[in-house]
This record gives C-alpha cells, structure tokens and sequence, in this order.
C-alpha cells in the first residue's frame, strides 16, 4: 500500500515537472499589428523579449532608435552612419539604378561601388523622409464637417481642412513637409512632419544575380536566397537645409544610427521592425473584401500578367528596351504576385466567409440591447447598400486609369480634352499645370510622354483593356466598348483609331493644343472623342466616389465604434504609410500538409538553386569563394554555413520593404524585404500559422559587401572592425 502511495506521489511530482518544462517551452505569440508610435508604451516590449528600455527604443522628448528612420520613396530605411549612409532594399533603388545605367555601363547587371564620396552618383527619383513629430488633429478636421448637411460635400469639407492645415503647418518651416493621415475613417486624423532630403545618392548596390536572385521565379516565395540590399547616402545643403542635387552638399547628420550586430540571430529570437508599411484593410467589413476578391484583385492581376508577357517577349532581342523597360517590369510583376497570393489567401482563410459570420454575431449583439439597436441597428443594411453601389461601379475606375497609364495616345488624348475644359475657365481657377505661367511645363510634359511612346505595342494594349472592359457587365451600353464589341474585326477597329489622328504628330498636337479657336466640339477625331466620352465616365465615377466616401466616413466609424464596445477592445489602426512598430520571432512555419519550413536559408542553398539556370543565374565570385569556403567571420555556428535570409512571424506589409530588422538589444540583424506567399493576406488578415515575413540577414549582407564589393570602407563607416 505504501509503495502504491509512493509510485503515485512520484507520478504526480513527474507529471508536474513535465508540465511546467512544457510550459516553460511554449513558443511566444506576438501582438498581431503595425502598431503606431503612441501604443509603443502598451505592449509590454520588455516581458516579449525586448532587452533595451523603451524610452530608447521610442522617446517623443529626446534621441531614440526611431530617429534612425527614414522613408525612402514607397519604402524603408535606415541611417547606419553618422555620415547619412543609409540601408534599404535593392528593389527599392531599383528605378534610380535602371536610369542611371546604359547598356554599356550597367549598374544594374553589374553593381556599382562608390570607392570615394565623389564616385557616388545621384539616384534619381528618390527622396527621404525623417518623421519628426505628430500630433492628433482630429477635432479640427472633422468640425469642418460637422455643419455640412450635404453628404456629399462632407469628404470635400474633410479635404479642403486637411489641406488647410498642410498649408498652415508648411508655411511655418519651408524644410518640414506636412502630412494628415486618417488613422479610423471618419475618427482619428493624425498630423505628421516630415523632413525632406532631395539629393540622395547611389554608394553600393550589388550585382543583380545577388540583389535579384531567383528573379520573379522565387518572389514572394520561403525559402529564398536573394541578397535584396543597397547602400545610399543622404546629402543636405552646408546649412544642414534640404537641397537638390549639388557638388557643395555634404553629407546630412541624423540624430540617431543604427549599430549593427554581425552575429546575427538565430531560431526563435526576439526582432522587432519599425518602418512605413503601406495600406492594409484588417478593419474593413467583409462587403468590402468582397469587392476586392470579386473585382479588383482577379482584374488586375489578370491584366498585369498579360502585360509583363507583353512586355518582356518585347525585350528578348532589344537590350535597350528590355533596360529601359526593366523597371516597370518588376513592379508589375510583384504586384501580380502579391494579387495572386492575396486571391490564394482569401480562399484558404475562407475570410469573407468568417468576416460575414462575424458580422452576424455584431448583429445578434446590436439587437439584444434596445440602446444599441437604436444607434446601431440598420448599420449592416447601411453597409450593404454603400457597397452594392461600389459593385455596380465594378472594375470601371481601374479601365479607365488602365487606359490613361500604359496608352500613350489616350493619356495625350485626354490630356487634351482636360486642358481644353479648363481653358473654359478663369484663368485664376485653372489647375495648376494649366495657367498660362506653366506652359512650358506643359510643353514638357508633353515632350516627354511622346518620347515614351510604345507605338509597337500600345494598340495591342489598348485592345486588351477594350476587349475586357467590353466583356464586364458594367460597360455594356458604354461608348466605345459597344462599338468595339460590334466590330467584326477588331484588330483594324484599333489601327483605324490609331492611324487617324492628330495624335501621331506631336507639332500638330501642340499647334491644336494651343489654338485658343479650336474648341472640343470642333475635333473631329475618334481618339479624342473617346476621350472625351470616357473623361466625362471617369468624372462621374469620381463624384459616385465622393459620396460612397463621405458615407463611408460615417457608418465606418460606427461600424469600429460598435466592434470596440462588442469586442471590448481597442483597434489598431490600419496601415497608411505612417511610422510603425512590429515585432515577432524568427522563426519557421508549415504552409501546407506534410511540410515545415525551418526559418534560416544559406549560401548552400544559394548554390544549389544555381544549378537551375534561369532566374537562378549565380555571381561568378559568389561560387568562387563558396568552392574556397572562403566565409569569413560571417559563418552561422550551427549551420557551419553563411545565413543569406531568415522568416519572422511580424506583420508587415508593402512601404515595410528595407525596414531594418533589430534584435532584442535595438540593433540591426537584417533587412526586411518580403512576405512568404501565405502572407500576403496580411493585408487583410494576420495568421500565426502563415504570417511570415523575410529578410536579408546581416551576415550575408557584410560578407557580400566584403567579400564581392571589396567595400571594407563601408563596414568601417559603419564602426564594424571584421
């Protein structure tokens, strides 16, 4: 009996020993959100494994890791050095290295090195943002809107104070640029300042078989081996003023910089991210999601697929096009894919399913307490009725702006028509590019969209975007699609409009143009009576846009109003290209039957996709020192290999491209550059299971920048001695 009492205590003892050492190996769950820098001080950073306080991570009264930074065109960055050089993605310079290339110097294929200060070259295009205050402007914004009983003057009211105060706050300092995001729609509005850096200039960029490899083939795809990283610098006047592009520059001081650690991180670390993501959708209504599924999404990736086709069968054997097109290319192709894996996502989540089911249980909440149902009770009729007015509206803003993007002839076209109608007007009323003082910019716009002309390929484009539109119930009593449909041939439907126009002769379009005579009634010409017709559809739309927004405002904002309440919680609002933190652990992930992901890649596995050819086109040195095992200081100890890229279960979205990744200690790890293909519902839905994000790791980053680029000046700015 003793023993049988003693066999059983022991049981109990070892029984409670496994549970608290299976407890205690429970992995930690992060905070699903981009969290905006007022909720940094709510999350409880320090117990998730933040090591540093947080006043140094973020502090509005003094200098934090937050001063370090920046927004650089639709991405993210960060000042490594006290001499402004900063790190971001490959893809996000990419543009900026496409112009400055030829084919005879191709920065792009090749990489550019800036051994020296004066070797730096302007990249063209971007500029940099440095967020350096906010503040909460919501009262001000939506007073303005308070007396206006038009709903359809609402949005406007909202607008015109918003750019009250962007005008008011600019006019203070003529180095801040001023910003109002809307953080709830029709709640929260929230003022930022930035300040702008113009001359940024390229120091390294790698070779595209590294800061490109695996191509579109393995975008948006774990486990990935792209070395997605440059280096850039940001310049300011003598004075420290923002300034265009000059020799007599000198390199822009920040506040705060990054120190990196080159060790790396390993499985299940602590990392956080801070940068600019774009746009997500996680607060909108399952209505809302539907039209995305139903009509943006399949449309336009459908369509971008069939331009990217188009365009890269056109470049086979024209290097120079292929060159100057390269860019365009790769945006198209990665929204392509983000669509097709937003679409993949939608249905395996089953989420508007589970939004519609949510929605219902709001409903049966709202209705059992008669105070809710007074306030709340036909909102779920109000949002039906707001979106089965955008479905009518279907797929015809994206047409019309399809046509006015990659159609030469129409954009100059209803450029026409819209110059024309403002012409109509007092010349204090004109747009802006109108007014006689801007003609030459004009001229030169003009000018530059001839010299873009695709003649090749645009009336095949343009019979696309027609053949769709005329097959999409929303055109079908809509000129030209009609006529269009009508035509028995429709390839010489096209070429008709095509060859006869005034259009093709740019001394003519001009001499039209400004001819004060020649009104639009007077043209005889079916390119710009299209024109003219779809410019007037485009402005219906837009004032059918208007309204929707002005409801939008208002039963949006009780529709979050009344899920705080039911839920008994707080939102996060939704990205907008703001400054937010997120934060995770590496770590891997199983994204279908029978396969688990473990979350560190290596330059084996670099060297094994080489073998493929294609997207997978390898760097001669990177074999090379590969065969020498020639790795450095940059080995991880326990894959005995150099670590290219690792996955992390943050929430991050597009505009978080180049956000640096830091470890628990604020320092930098890695680059964030990507989402695995599960994770592009991000936008709409974060998941535990397949939220994973993907960066560059700070190991392969430093060996590639010593090892192929030669480039010890770099590492030495950034107080690395390896």
């Amino acid at each position: 009996m003793k023993s049988q009492y003693l066999n059983r205590s022991l049981f109990f003892i070892f029984l409670s020993i496994t549970l608290i050492i299976s407890f205690a190996f429970i992995p930690p769950k992060p905070d699903e959100g981009m969290f905006p820098l007022s909720d940094i001080r709510k999350l409880n950073l320090n117990e998730k494994g933040l090591k540093i306080s947080v006043d140094e991570l973020y502090n509005p009264n003094g200098v934090s890791l937050v001063d370090a930074l920046v927004r650089i065109g639709g991405c993210s960055g960060s000042f490594v050095s006290e001499e402004g050089l900063i790190i971001t993605n490959h893809h996000c310079v990419f543009g900026a290295v496409q112009k400055a290339s030829t084919v005879e110097n191709n920065y792009l294929e090749n990489g550019f090195v800036a051994y020296s200060r004066e070797q730096e070259i302007p990249a063209e295009g971007l500029t940099v943002r440095i967020t350096v205050s906010y503040e909460d402007v919501s009262k001000e914004v939506l007073d303005a809107a308070n007396n206006v009983s038009d709903i359809s003057e609402r949005s406007k009211a909202i607008s015109n104070k918003i750019n009250e105060i962007v005008k008011r706050e600019e006019a203070k300092d003529s180095s801040i640029k001023a910003e109002v995001s809307e953080m709830f729609v029709g709640e929260q509005y929230v003022l930022f300042r930035y300040k702008t850096i113009n001359d940024i200039r390229l120091v390294y960029v790698p070779p595209r078989t590294i800061g490109e490899f695996g191509g579109e083939s393995d975008n948006w795809i774990w486990p990935r081996h792209t070395g997605d990283f440059s280096f850039v610098r940001a310049y300011v006047a003598a004075d420290g003023s923002p300034a265009k592009y000059s020799k007599d520059n000198v390199p822009f001081k920040p506040k705060k910089f990054l120190k990196v650690n080159p060790k790396g991180i390993d499985e299940e670390d602590f990392v956080f991210i801070l940068g600019y993501p774009g746009r997500t959708f996680k607060n909108m209504p399952a209505r809302f999601v539907e039209y995305h599924y139903k009509y943006q999404l399949p449309y336009v990736q459908n369509f971008f697929a069939w331009l990217i086709n188009l365009y890269t069968k056109r470049g086979e054997n024209d290097p120079e096009f292929a060159l100057s097109i390269s860019s365009t290319i790769k945006s198209l192709a990665n929204t392509e894919k983000n669509y097709r894996g937003k679409l993949q996502g939608i249905r395996n989540l089953d989420l508007i399913n589970k939004k519609f089911q949510e929605e219902k249980q709001l409903q049966n909440f709202i209705q059992s307490n008669p105070e809710f149902k007074a306030k709340y009770g036909n909102l779920l009729i109000e949002i039906d009725e707001l979106y089965n007015d955008t479905f009518e509206s279907g797929r015809r803003t994206f047409v019309l702006n399809f046509m006015r993007n990659f159609v030469s002839y129409y954009r100059l076209a209803d450029l026409f028509v819209d110059y024309k109608n403002e012409m109509m007007k007092d010349e204090k009323d004109r747009k802006s590019n109108y007014k006689n003082e801007n003609k030459d910019k004009l001229i030169g716009e003009v000018t530059s969209i001839y010299n873009n002309i695709k003649l090749d390929l645009e009336p095949q484009i343009m019979k696309k975007i027609f053949s769709d539109a005329s097959s999409f119930e929303e055109f079908s009593n809509i000129e030209p699609f009609s006529s269009f449909r009508a035509a028995e041939n429709k390839d010489e439907y096209i070429k008709n409009l095509f060859d006869n126009t005034f259009i093709s002769d740019k001394d003519k379009f001009l001499d039209n143009l400004f001819n004060q005579d020649l009104s639009l009634d007077k043209i005889n010409d079916e390119f710009i009576i299209i024109a003219k017709k779809l410019s007037e559809l485009l402005s219906q739309e837009q004032t059918k846009q208007q309204v929707r927004d002005s409801k939008a405002n208002i039963i949006l904002a009780k529709f979050n109003e009344v899920k705080r309440i039911w839920l008994n919680k707080n939102f996060i609002p939704d990205a907008n290209s703001t400054l937010r933190l997120t934060y995770g652990y590496v770590r891997g992930y199983s994204p279908k039957d029978a396969t688990y992901y473990s979350p560190i890649s290596s330059l084996k596995g670099m060297i094994e996709k080489s073998f493929e050819g294609g997207d997978y086109r390898i760097y001669e040195k990177v074999k090379e020192l590969y065969d020498k095992k020639d790795f450095g200081s940059f080995v991880h100890p326990k894959l005995k290999e150099v670590p290219v890229a690792f996955i992390y279960n943050t929430d991050t979205s597009g505009g978080n491209s180049g956000s640096p990744i830091m470890d628990a200690y604020g320092r930098l790890v890695g680059v964030n550059f990507d989402r695995c293909f599960e994770a592009t519902i991000n936008d709409y839905a974060w998941s535990e299971s397949y939220s994973r994000s993907i960066g560059v790791d700070i190991r392969f980053i430093l060996w590639v920048v010593q090892k192929i680029g030669n480039a010890n000046f770099i590492l030495k700015e950034m107080e690395l001695n390896l």
